[in-house]
Parts: C-alpha cells; sequence; structure tokens
C-alpha cells in the first residue's frame, strides 16, 4: 500500500498498480460522493495504465469522468474550480514512484487532515454498493483555458529578457511552451522532451545536484534566469545569472513586494530562513509560520487571508490562485518582476542573502522518533517551537527537524550568523542524528 499523507504514492508496481488504481476510483467516488470528475496524468511510463485504471473504477461507481490527458498539477487545481479534479502523478519523486493527487470542487486538496485516511478505509473494502447507472467516459482539453486564466494573473508590459529553463523531462516541456507564447522572453528548454523515465535527472529541482546542468548554462553567461520545473509543475527553483541557486524564501519576499500593501500578510513553512520575518517585518508585512504541505499551508493561508506563502523545496501558492501552489504562476511573475527591473538577479536577491542556510539535509535512521526527542533534549534549555516537527532557536543558529510524510527520513534544515557558525551547528547536529 503507498503512503497516505498529502496523497496516494508509493513505488510502482508494489505499492501503486492498476488494481490499487482501481479501487481508489471506487473509493475517491465515494468519499467525495462525485458525479462528475476530471482525470488527468503526468509523463511517467506508467501513469497512462493508471489512469485508465482509476477511470474505470470511478466509472463503475457512477461517476461521469472527462479524461483531460496530459496535465500538470496547478492544471488540475484550475480544473478543481468547477469540478472534482484527480491526477496520476508523483510529483518530484523519481521514476519509479507514481501516485495519484485527489482535489475536492472548490480548490481543496485532499491530505490526511480532511478525508485521506478514509480514503484508505474505503481502499481496503472487498465490496463496493454498487451505483444505479455505471458513469461514462469523454476526452477534454483544458491546457488553452488554463494558459488564459494564467496568464490574466501577470498582465502589464514585458521587457525582452533571456531565460533558460529546465523541464526535467516532465510536464513543464507540454507547458511552458504555450505558456510563454507571444511574450518577449527569450527563452530556450532543457530537457523539454517528454520522458517518464527522466532520463537526465529526477524533476525534483529543490536538490542541487538535480539543477547542475542548469547552473553550468547560466555561467556561460547567455541568459538573465534560469528556471527549473519540478515533475508536476507545482515547484520552481530559480537560478541566478551567474548561475548560482536561489532560497525560494527569497523569491517569496520579491513576490511579496510585487503583490502586497502594507499591513497583508504572507505565510512561511517552519522549516524557512529567518530572513522571510525579518523582511515582512522590515516592509510592514505580517508574516504567519505553517506545517509543511500543499494540504497544510492554504488552510494557514486562509485564516490570516494571506497573498502569498513558500516552501524551501520551490513551493509558491497565491491568494488569487485559490491558495493553490503554481510554478506556472511564479514563473511567470519572476519574469515580469525582473523585466521590470533594471536591476541583475543577483542584485534583486542580494539584500535578502544575509543568514549562512543549509540546503535540506535528509537522514534515514530506524526510530525517527527517538531521534527528535534525542535533539529536544540537547537544546531543552532554548527556545522550542512543535508547529511541525521541532523547531529550535539557539541564538547563534537555529533549525527545523520533522519527519518526512512522503519518504523515509527524517529532514533539518539549519540556519547561522555565519558560514562557520553553520557548520559547527550542521556538525553537532549530525552527531545527535547518527
Amino acid at each position: 500500500m503507498g503512503r497516505f499523507a498529502y496523497d496516494i504514492r508509493g513505488v510502482y508496481p508494489d505499492e501503486v498498480n492498476e488494481e490499487l488504481a482501481y479501487r481508489a476510483g471506487r473509493a475517491i467516488a465515494l468519499f467525495l460522493k462525485a458525479k462528475n470528475v476530471i482525470v488527468g496524468r503526468d509523463c511517467r511510463t506508467s501513469s497512462l495504465a493508471l489512469k485508465k485504471s482509476l477511470i474505470y473504477g470511478l466509472a463503475d461507481q457512477g461517476c461521469h469522468v472527462t479524461d483531460i490527458g496530459y496535465c500538470n498539477t496547478p492544471m488540475a487545481y484550475f480544473a478543481s474550480q468547477k469540478q472534482h479534479a484527480l491526477m496520476v502523478t508523483a510529483s518530484h519523486n523519481p521514476a519509479k514512484y507514481n501516485g495519484i493527487k485527489i482535489t475536492r470542487k472548490g480548490v481543496e486538496p485532499i491530505g490526511e487532515h480532511n478525508g485521506l485516511g478514509r480514503i484508505e478505509k474505503l481502499l481496503d473494502k472487498c465490496h463496493y454498493p454498487l451505483p444505479r447507472t455505471k458513469g461514462t467516459v469523454k476526452p477534454g482539453h483544458l491546457l488553452k483555458d488554463y494558459v488564459k486564466y494564467v496568464r490574466a494573473f501577470v498582465r502589464g508590459r514585458y521587457k525582452p529578457i533571456r531565460a533558460l529553463i529546465d523541464c526535467g523531462n516532465a510536464m513543464a516541456g507540454y507547458v511552458v511552451p504555450e505558456l510563454l507564447k507571444g511574450l518577449p522572453i527569450k527563452y530556450e528548454l532543457l530537457y523539454a522532451e517528454l520522458d517518464g523515465t527522466f532520463p537526465n535527472h529526477t524533476p525534483n529541482p529543490a536538490i542541487p545536484e538535480n539543477t547542475k546542468d542548469l547552473e553550468r548554462a547560466m555561467r556561460k553567461g547567455r541568459y538573465d534566469i534560469g528556471i527549473a520545473y519540478d515533475g508536476d509543475c507545482d515547484r520552481a527553483y530559480f537560478i541566478d545569472e551567474k548561475g548560482n541557486r536561489i532560497r525560494p524564501e527569497i523569491i517569496e519576499i520579491l513576490f511579496a513586494k510585487e503583490l502586497m500593501k502594507k499591513g497583508e500578510s504572507l505565510v512561511y513553512t517552519v522549516n524557512c530562513s529567518k530572513i522571510v520575518k525579518d523582511a515582512a517585518s522590515e516592509l510592514g508585512f505580517k508574516a504567519h509560520p505553517s506545517p509543511i504541505g500543499h494540504t497544510e499551508i492554504p488552510r494557514t493561508m486562509k485564516k490570516h487571508k494571506s497573498v502569498v506563502a513558500a516552501e524551501i523545496t520551490g513551493h509558491f501558492y497565491f491568494k488569487k490562485f485559490k491558495y493553490a501552489d503554481s510554478a506556472d504562476i511564479a514563473a511567470l511573475l519572476m519574469l515580469k518582476i525582473l523585466s521590470k527591473s533594471s536591476k541583475k538577479m543577483s542584485e534583486l536577491i542580494k539584500p535578502y542573502q544575509r543568514y549562512a542556510t543549509s540546503e535540506e539535509l535528509n537522514f534515514r535512521v530506524k526510530n525517527k522518533q527517538a531521534v527528535l526527542k534525542r535533539v529536544e533534549l540537547a537544546h531543552k534549555e532554548m527556545h522550542t517551537k512543535r508547529i511541525d516537527g521541532l523547531s529550535v532557536d539557539a541564538g547563534d543558529y537555529w533549525f527545523n527537524m520533522r519527519i518526512s510524510k512522503t519518504e523515509d527520513y527524517v529532514r533539518l534544515n539549519v540556519e547561522a550568523r555565519t558560514q562557520q557558525k553553520l557548520l559547527n551547528a550542521v556538525q553537532t547536529l549530525t552527531k545527535l542524528v547518527q
């Protein structure tokens, strides 16, 4: 059985396969009490077969299905403004994974807090109630309407800039050419061919090794900005003109300056850099911490009526997009900000590069809860919070440690006032974990 935290996900075919997809179709139909559902898929080699089985399950449970074929996750969110939407994808995970993302009508991603547990129980049933009539299946097309909708978020004039975009052989190669068509953006694509084996690198730009090719190309000096997408286009990572990775928290600050007025609020996850709170205070914004995950952050945003939110993995959420995340909106917005500015990308971000920040460190350990307790005990005299995992402010350094809900890891993010203090903190914490 696959993991159930933010969505249904696991290794194909051992954990997620056609049988599970069929039963998921019936279970999701029952849970949503759905009459009409939109279904799409990414380009993974197993996605077509899983989508067919998912649709059979939905139809056998009486749902009328619109099959939109290829799509990305933001397209599924767009579709869910009017109907329930399902997407066969494992997002940023390696090619051997697959899964199903579920979004209830009204752009409500279904996670462990609002229904995945019930769906999992329904999946285990041997028999399902028979509907009065079986559902139907028809083809649909969404890309053109989706692009028009997204482009409306970033209306305005662009001056010509040069962008290099790494599609990772995933769904960005399907969407980005349509997204940028007609704009004065001179762009080139890396790995644009859809290939669900991901032959060049895993489409997860949060991991530094996966943006190395893009960084090398940027250092040749022919581009103003680099953009790396993940597998289903709900993450984007940005590279400056010198070939350096840019922290998503700093991008969020630039977005806030573009979109927000004084007194409005933004949301950041508990593993984000301290610069978000600092900059928000300086700019007259309110900043609110949130648990991590695409089913958690919209809840925090809605609570505070926040305009924008970000995760360190490159997710960007927008109030105007019904609090959902979209790498497409993030990419267009950053291109617009840069095109309006007289500064280079490295100059735009420089004021916010104040702290030494680690990339996310992942540790595979046997007893994850014991590790968290050991680290908490070692820092018992320091300020701690338990919003999501363990967050500690030790003065010269601060960190968040949590158990991953999608992979078998303890995740650690550390920040400090200087590079040396960061190195010392990482060394100390690594000893406590291992």
